[in-house]
């Protein structure tokens, strides 16, 4: 049989790519329901898991918060939410700023990335390039803004963007997130993921609003972060990390906001709000951002274990609400696959959400 030096040169960057990968940890302390105890696997059973589409929680480098012990039920930290809207005005003004311009100019360039799996040089590179984006915005703005790489043991790094709070409540932290990986269901450290849905579209609506809030001079009483996590699409990774040292920290956590693919709809246009894993405090309080300051109804759907971010920071005993492109998990079959493009979004669905970001960063950011 005759084999050609390309596709030997495929064959040798296909092993160079999985010894790699392999290199890593051999074995993962993973929990793929909350009722189920954890138990040991090996990569390729981690594999079989993703083919399959059953979602899990790798809890190997953060077994504290899976103690019985450990699980504060959302008391880690309570804090009074605003059951009541105060930042009209400037709300307003701020998402009449918010266009779709940035999502383009980010999202091409950071889909051309092969795939942005956590655990290899794609994954640490893309995270750098979008730290570049995120400290760009910073100098233009020269606000009193800190950008961080937050450091796992894997080649990605999460990215911390913190507005310092100016009031007497500055000790309390208001975070807005979305995950920055992408990963192929079937070779997940080698296979083309552009990830524009999962999760390049949540990745760009904080980023605008972000952009935007900077703009407008944005100065909170209470702190204001913003995350892009590593690793969620190997089991909650990167949230995990930071949630647990945030809790061992002893940090004020108001609450999460987490934005996880809001690019893709089909049937009515909603927000999506998680049910499960979430607050009925922070559900009942972004249902009513979403319906005074997006286009928007809301419709809550429950998204199953190891669904997203939001989950993280539930377990670490602090509030958290999850906004998804639609009330239907399972409406974007391209993700995790090399048709999850930039074509298939649409981007004045993802403005409402931009909205959405915006809102609830002066809403909970401003309250006393």
């Amino acid at each position: 049989m005759r084999i050609s030096f390309v596709a030997l040169g495929l064959f040798a960057g296909s092993v160079l790519a999985e010894r790699q990968h392999l290199l890593y940890e051999s074995q993962r302390l993973i929990k793929v329901s909350e009722g189920a105890k954890p138990r040991w696997v090996s990569i390729d059973d981690i594999l079989v898991l993703r083919r399959t589409g059953v979602k899990f929680v790798d809890i190997t480098d953060v077994q504290e918060l899976y103690e019985p012990k450990s699980d504060f039920s959302g008391a880690s930290y309570i804090s009074k939410l605003p059951d009541s809207l105060a930042h009209g005005s400037e709300v307003k003004k701020a998402t009449a700023d918010l266009t779709t311009q940035l999502y383009g100019d980010v999202l091409t360039p950071f889909t051309a990335f092969h795939n942005r799996y956590y655990d290899s040089e794609n994954g640490r590179k893309s995270s750098e390039w979008l730290q570049g984006q995120v400290s760009a915005l910073v100098e233009a703005s020269k606000a009193n803004v800190t950008v961080r790489a937050f450091p796992h043991r894997f080649p990605q790094s999460s990215i911390i963007a913190r507005v310092e709070g100016t009031g007497a409540n500055a000790d309390e932290t208001v975070v807005l997130s979305a995950h920055q990986d992408s990963v192929n269901q079937w070779i997940p450290w080698f296979g083309r993921a552009n990830g524009a849905d999962d999760d390049g579209s949540g990745t760009v609506t904080i980023l605008e609003a972000f952009r935007v809030l900077l703009k407008r001079g944005f100065a909170p009483s209470r702190s204001v972060e913003f995350h892009w996590y590593a690793g969620e699409e190997g089991g909650l990774l990167g949230s995990q990390d930071i949630a647990l040292s945030y809790q061992k920290a002893k940090r004020k956590v108001v609450a999460n906001l987490h934005f996880d693919m809001t690019g893709f709809w089909r049937g009515s246009e909603v927000i999506g709000l998680v049910s499960d894993r979430t607050d009925a405090e922070t559900r009942k309080l972004t249902k009513l951002l979403a319906e005074t300051y997006t286009k928007f109804k809301t419709q809550e759907f429950a998204c199953g274990y190891g669904c997203s971010d939001h989950a993280s920071w539930n377990k670490a005993g602090y509030r958290s609400a999850m906004a998804f492109e639609s009330a239907e998990l399972e409406a974007n079959t391209n993700v995790h696959s090399p048709r999850d493009t930039v074509e298939t979004l649409d981007f004045d669905h993802m403005l409402e959400f931009s909205k959405l970001a915006v809102a609830f960063a002066y809403e909970v950011g401003y309250a006393k």
